[in-house]
């Protein structure tokens, strides 16, 4: 009986030991849970608001600026052309110059006979010096090279002051010897052989539409016949 007696009195001693640790290590761990828990919620961000995201910043809008209000354009005033009257100097604009030949084609060593036509194509009746110093006829490559003109060889110090009625025309007609020129008639002249030319008639700074015109090979054109079926031989004509 006096064993059981110390056995249960053990027992109970043990008992107290154990729920004093027990009871140690649960309040020191109380603490550390509430710091480290202070902590988190100290390092943790504010919870954002609904419809905000800390991560994206607003740009910054400039304040808005009032447009400047638009130029006006200057416009140019129309001035009128000049009125003409009857009897003044026809300007280019109510003249028209054309050339025509009297053949399409012609064979090297023909005699080419080319038409200088102005015409007033104005309403009102005006003058102007259509003579051999100012009015002339040019020969041109296709690819716009000179190569003769009627003024080279035979210059003019011709003025002739021609009245135009409406719808008016002057005719002037010169020949063409198929030979080169060139300003001041240098020598020796060359003759010019088969192509496709073309005819401009120039009065001062107004100039037609070029005229095309063929100079064919003589071997590979047969002569023209006459009314009564001979053929045709050119006949000599002014150097030109």
């Amino acid at each position: 009986m006096l064993a059981l007696g110390v056995a249960v009195v053990v027992i109970g001693i043990i008992a107290v030991i154990v729920m004093v640790v027990v009871m140690n290590s649960t309040s020191s761990e109380q603490p550390a849970a509430n710091e480290t828990a202070d902590q988190n919620a100290q390092a943790a961000p504010p919870t954002p608001l609904p419809g905000e995201n800390p991560e994206v910043k607003t740009p910054i809008q400039p304040p808005a600026q009032q447009a400047p209000p638009p130029t006006a354009t200057p416009t140019a005033a129309v001035v009128p052309p000049p009125i003409l009257q009857e009897g003044d100097d026809c300007p280019d604009s109510t003249l028209a110059v054309k050339g025509i030949t009297n053949e399409p084609q012609y064979v090297v060593g023909d005699q080419p006979k080319f038409t200088m036509v102005v015409t007033n194509i104005g309403l009102v009746a005006c003058q102007r010096d259509v003579g051999a110093a100012v009015l002339a006829a040019y020969v041109y490559t296709l690819e716009n090279q000179r190569l003769w003109s009627n003024l080279d060889c035979a210059p003019s110090n011709e003025t002739l002051i021609k009245t135009f009625q409406p719808g008016e025309q002057v005719t002037t007609e010169v020949t063409w010897t198929g030979m080169g020129s060139a300003p001041n008639c240098p020598l020796p002249r060359q003759p010019i052989g088969p192509g496709m030319y073309n005819l401009v008639v120039q009065l001062g700074n107004l100039r037609s539409a070029p005229v095309p015109f063929i100079l064919a090979d003589p071997a590979a054109a047969p002569p023209p016949a006459d009314a009564n079926g001979a053929p045709h031989l050119p006949q000599p004509g002014p150097v030109g």
